[in-house]
């Protein structure tokens, strides 16, 4: 068999690695706020759930405030979250009729007590030198995908989120429910802990 002249190999290279390219894309979300509490939420999530990338943001928002206050937080994971990870409860701990099952929120809970900083390795001038402390928003997200991620057009999609205190991003999968609001789906490695932040010991004066 004649062999594949230079100038095929090349094309075919070329054709590859322009193939490849496509299919990792990065995507930026930026948030001008951030929410602090539930009050403020539900707008937020209503400003950044019409696309895949801003579902990831949202559900990392819901995380923070219930990093810091978990009544508030589970009614943000509950309006955040794909149907999955929810179970029917009309009663005065469920809202809007839902509550989180329990293998979710076990998850939650425990990964947050256990790396209170957790969440805020995502945000953006964290970093384990300085405890990982955000910046003041506005803040900008940038995430990305894979030739594996799936596509808008089949309404699930996973995309991946850098932390400040690992070494490659995390994924998140997130779902288009029937209203056209994505949600996530699978964020159990975004709970995965991370490098611990530094602490300066003090003085031995004794």
């Amino acid at each position: 068999m004649d062999r594949i002249p230079k100038y095929v190999s090349i094309l075919l290279i070329l054709l590859f690695a322009a193939t490849i390219s496509a299919q990792n894309e990065t995507y930026t979300v930026t948030a001008n706020s951030w929410p602090a509490d539930f009050s403020s939420f539900e707008s937020f999530r209503d400003a950044n759930a019409s696309t895949s990338q801003g579902a990831v943001i949202v559900l990392l928002a819901a995380l923070s405030i219930y990093s810091k206050n978990a009544e508030e937080g589970k009614k943000a994971l509950i309006i955040s979250l794909d149907a999955n990870s929810l179970i029917s409860d009309t009663s005065p701990n469920g809202y809007k009729g839902f509550n989180i099952n329990r293998n979710t929120i076990d998850l939650v809970k425990r990964q947050l007590e256990q790396h209170p900083y957790l969440i805020g390795s995502y945000l953006p001038g964290s970093s384990f030198q300085n405890g990982y402390k955000a910046s003041n928003p506005p803040y900008n997200f940038t995430l990305t995908s894979n030739r594996f991620s799936g596509t808008e057009e089949s309404g699930q999609k996973k995309l991946f989120l850098p932390s400040s205190g690992a070494d490659t991003p995390r994924p998140v999968t997130v779902k288009r429910n029937a209203k056209g609001v994505w949600k996530a789906s699978e964020f159990s490695s975004l709970l995965v802990g991370i490098k611990k932040p530094a602490t300066s010991s003090p003085a031995d004066d004794l």
